[in-house]
């Protein structure tokens, strides 16, 4: 197994630096009369000093000798700004646009994706370039602490015209997304202008344009304007330049060597390479590691093999278990599970006999109650499905009444879902694929969602081209199963952990609500989203803090906790001094809060012993894993090799004491070449932090990274949306559907998310 990693030799365990107290005016002083030649950078109560190029050795401050043990954060920043000045000592022809991740494009020909294809008259000034990040990462490798490089390759849209010259030329930016160029102050001729996307163009008036921005409607030279390079404004800006055929043409030639580009061995060759080109030099003494070193004799040299973890464990895929006792038990298949016990709560579900609501377009209702009949009484000849709903999920039978509307419009929806006399445990309703192009606001599948919910039934939409799919037993499967969670029931659930212990399982989702997404817009509102869950993968139930001001999110997370754990202790019968292990899975931590938050809650369930963990699951990080001896295979859809390189599902490699790289989409679940790499999930147990940003240490803490992995891999083979293993865990795939429908039914007038603290908490209405 190889990485994206290029480790850094690091040679002496102590080092000289000089330090000067810190002061805001000091440090400007500094950098104003030394940039040239030092690098300077605040940590704690001083600015540490770093002499790259002065020969004579002036002394701007105290020399001390320090550790790396106790100094991490200042062996981070020497490491930074020595790399970053060497880069510019090498390649003074290129301007980096951002130091901290490290990112710079290519100005290599071959880097351009879209140049072949463009009139002479474009090229170089449009460019679909390469985009190269390096980032600097500390690990824990066999107890000791390690630096290593991380790099990644992608490709990126950049337009060299400014607004007044894109008017000038006649193209209409009216209405378009547009960023401010600033040059970084004494850094013109070393790092690429800033860029911030500030909000939209209303109006020109000669030289200038009105911006429609979070602090309001502002003036501003239109030469300081760029369009953000998203796809749209690049159509834009090609169709204002070409004719709409010419335009389309080079869009789909992109997309092909996008495609070609994102190809897992490809990239691996690609980043060694760049590595390569970073990290060795060729001089006439023939090819050297590069020295990155300052005068004070602070040094280094980085691989330019990529790093080969050997840190790994085996993860077990788990059974799944169909009913209280755990004797029914399927190892492989759940939905095989299902068909030879039925589902985990057959025994106690209630309704047994549900009453469903069927609406459909009246040009579709053939089609419809075709498929409403399969969907409920199975497909003969189908291998999953032949039982269809009723049978597969033990219903003593299924009451359906269809009702069709003229036209696809809420005021349609609506008159049929306000006539009814008696409610429904669940409607299912048919919508056209246009409506995934509408807005949420004015979306009839949002505002379905949001009037249903309100009323506390669970709605399934069914787009119209799935209606007469042919072979469309695994679409019904899917459904089925959705429904049947929706409905409140468990399909299975997973071996419980062996222990003393008391475990639950909880998510932890926030999403801030901001005014726009331009810059300076305040971000000031926050909403709390709690999932639980049993150790044996149970949907417990779920919670929805209030919105409230960011100031205040403390409060009302520890307020939801609260009222969560009052009522588990009493549905599971807790009883004094037993251990309660709580395990908090996270997207992204809001600096300390939730720690704090969980400290308090240990005061309030003082008669219980508490541990705790959080931990992040997160597919966004610079990672990746390669498998050299992986040759891939055939694709499903034609004769080409797909997924080379790419390791198995859960491969796994400990990157340090406290984190693991799991693979979770691997060569047998890629599909098609369009998945390119495939990257890990980063499993990350998050302990506090002090002001200094170094990890503290806690007796409450739970810290077993192997078990908490394990647990994670295993809830990735929960999800409810699909019989299929997931790439997340459902603990976040459930916390992440919550937050994004909310996010979307908030813009829905008459909406009142409260309404899911009641009888939806314990059903999966997200799914």
């Amino acid at each position: 197994m190889q990485s994206n990693i290029f480790l850094i030799n690091l040679d002496f365990h102590k080092f000289q630096i000089e330090r000067t107290p810190y002061s805001e005016e000091k440090l400007q002083e500094l950098r104003a009369n030394h940039n040239e030649t030092h690098s300077f950078f605040r940590n704690g109560d001083y600015i540490y000093i770093s002499n790259k190029e002065d020969e004579t050795d002036s002394p701007l401050g105290e020399s001390v000798e320090l550790s790396f043990d106790n100094n991490e954060r200042i062996v981070n920043s020497l490491i930074k700004h020595l790399f970053f000045r060497t880069f510019k000592d090498r390649f003074s022809y290129i301007k980096p646009i951002r130091f901290s991740p490290f990112m710079f494009y290519s100005g290599k020909e071959r880097d351009d994706l879209v140049y072949a294809y463009l009139p002479n008259n474009l090229k170089n000034v449009l460019s679909y370039r390469k985009h190269i990040e390096v980032q600097l990462r500390k690990f824990t490798l066999h107890g000791k602490n390690q630096w290593g490089f991380v790099i990644n390759t992608s490709h990126k849209w950049l337009l060299d015209v400014n607004c007044y010259e894109l008017h000038t030329k006649g193209m209409d930016i009216i209405g378009l997304d547009v960023l401010q160029t600033e040059e970084l102050p004494g850094l013109s001729n070393i790092m690429a202008p800033n860029e911030e996307f500030i909000g939209s163009i209303q109006s020109i008036e000669g030289e200038y344009a009105k911006v429609v921005t979070s602090d309001g409607i502002e003036e501003i030279q239109l030469t300081e304007l760029f369009l953000k390079k998203t796809t749209y404004n690049i159509r834009a800006f090609l169709e204002s330049m070409l004719n709409s055929d010419k335009v389309e043409q080079i869009l789909s030639n992109v997309r092909f060597e996008e495609q070609k580009r994102l190809d897992p061995e490809k990239e691996y060759l690609e980043i060694n390479s760049i590595a390569k080109l970073l990290f060795i030099s060729q001089g006439y003494d023939g090819i050297n590691s590069v020295i990155f070193q300052n005068r004070d004799g602070f040094c280094f040299t980085v691989s330019n093999i990529p790093f080969s973890p050997e840190n790994t464990f085996k993860l077990q895929s788990p059974n799944f278990i169909f009913d209280p006792a755990a004797t029914q038990v399927e190892s492989k298949y759940p939905d095989l599970g299902l068909k030879n016990f039925g589902p985990y709560d057959s025994h106690i579900f209630d309704p047994k006999s549900p009453k469903i609501i069927g609406i459909c377009h009246k040009s579709n209702r053939g089609k419809f109650t075709n498929f409403l009949h399969n969907l409920i009484s199975g497909i003969p000849d189908s291998k999953w499905f032949k039982e269809g709903f009723r049978k597969k999920y033990d219903f003593h039978e299924v009451n359906i009444e269809v009702n069709d509307v003229s036209e696809y419009s809420i005021q349609e929806y609506d008159k049929i879902i306000s006539s009814l006399i008696e409610k429904p445990d669940i409607v299912i309703i048919e919508i056209p694929e246009r409506f995934k192009k509408l807005k949420s606001e004015l979306n009839p599948y949002y505002k379905l969602k949001a009037k249903l919910l309100t009323l506390e039934i669970p709605v399934q939409f069914v787009q119209d081209k799935n209606l007469a799919i042919r072979n469309g037993d695994a679409i019904l499967n899917a459904i089925g199963l959705q429904m049947y969670a929706k409905l409140g029931g468990t399909p299975w659930v997973l071996p419980s952990a062996r222990s003393v212990d008391r475990e639950l399982i909880i998510g932890i989702g926030h999403s801030i609500i901001r005014n726009s997404e331009y810059k300076g817009a305040e971000q000031n509102r926050v909403v709390g989203i709690t999932t639980f869950f049993s150790s044996d993968g149970q949907y417990l139930l779920s919670n929805k803090a209030k919105d409230v001001h960011f100031d205040n999110y403390f409060q009302e997370l520890l307020k939801n906790l609260n009222e969560a754990l009052n009522t588990l202790q009493e549905n599971q019968a807790w009883k004094e001094n037993d251990t309660i292990r709580l395990i908090f899975h996270i997207f992204k931590p809001i600096k300390n809060i939730e720690h704090d938050v969980v400290q308090e809650l240990i005061k309030n369930f003082s008669r219980y012993k508490i541990q705790y963990a959080f931990v992040t699951i997160s597919k966004k990080h610079p990672f990746q894993l390669f498998d050299t001896s992986q040759p891939g295979k055939k694709s499903y859809y034609g004769s080409d090799v797909i997924g080379k390189y790419v390791p198995y599902r859960a491969s796994n490699v400990l990157i340090d004491e406290s984190a693991c790289l799991v693979q979770l989409l691997g060569v047998n679940e890629i599909k098609t070449a369009k998945h390119g790499s495939s990257n890990p999930i980063l499993i990350r147990i998050r302990k506090p932090l002090n002001e200094f940003g170094q990890e503290l240490e806690s007796e409450e803490l739970f810290t077993d990274i192997q078990y908490i992995v394990q647990q994670i891999y295993s809830l990735t083979y929960l999800s409810w949306r699909g019989f299929l293993p997931s790439e997340q865990p459902a603990t976040m795939l459930y916390s992440n559907l919550f937050s994004n429908l909310l996010g979307k039914l908030r813009k829905i007038e008459g909406w009142h998310p409260d309404i899911l603290n009641f009888k939806l908490k314990r059903k999966k209405w997200f799914l």
